[in-house]
């Protein structure tokens, strides 16, 4: 018990029982702090992980100083899809964003939903001469989103991106931030990369 562990059903019937009842009440504690876990890091309407989970992962990845994309990910005139279609309608395109962002990127990547209809993600191990995989990611997303085939309106993505050699700093956010800002100010629904010089299409 001091251990945290299982205990080994053996002795007499007496400490049988015991290890027994033990063992059910530590797996079903198990599971619940599992839950909490899960419930404490994942955004409840989409299940990828939410803002909190997020700032703990730029923290370890400010430590751990590898080689990474970070995008931030705006859902295009959001509003008009709420005030037009209602919240329910909002919802399901918000969870569709984020299957979509889950499906389109490798395992060892992060998604996350940081607010309303803002997304980001930490792409690990990525350097600037892929960028073209990222373009074609943002583009088959916009592909699907923009030729709807469940119902949904049509939506497009609009994405900011920027790259580190040496893990996660706050001038990456903001550099993503900015190329963000060039997508919105050129008609939206694309892709851009920062640079030294200002931005990329």
């Amino acid at each position: 018990i001091k251990e945290d562990k299982m205990m080994e059903i053996t002795g007499s019937y007496e400490f049988k029982y015991l290890a027994l009842t033990y063992n059910d009440i530590y797996e079903v504690n198990t599971a619940n702090e599992a839950m909490l876990r899960y419930q404490a890091e994942h955004d409840p309407l989409t299940g990828i992980i939410n803002r909190g989970a997020f700032e703990q992962l730029k923290r370890l990845f400010q430590i751990k100083l590898i080689p990474l994309a970070f995008l931030i990910v705006d859902v295009d005139k959001f509003k008009q899809i709420n005030d037009g279609y209602g919240h329910e309608v909002g919802d399901l395109v918000l969870k569709k964003v984020a299957e979509l962002l889950q499906d389109s990127f490798r395992a060892t990547d992060y998604p996350a939903r940081i607010g309303g209809d803002e997304f980001a993600v930490i792409l690990t191990n990525l350097t600037e001469d892929q960028k073209d995989v990222v373009e074609r990611k943002v583009q088959e997303m916009n592909d699907q989103l923009t030729h709807p085939k469940d119902g949904l309106p049509q939506v497009s993505l609009s994405v900011g991106a920027a790259f580190s050699e040496k893990g996660f700093t706050e001038e990456l956010y903001r550099q993503a931030d900015q190329a963000l800002y060039e997508v919105k100010e050129h008609g939206r629904c694309g892709c851009r990369f920062y640079k030294e010089d200002g931005t990329e299409a």
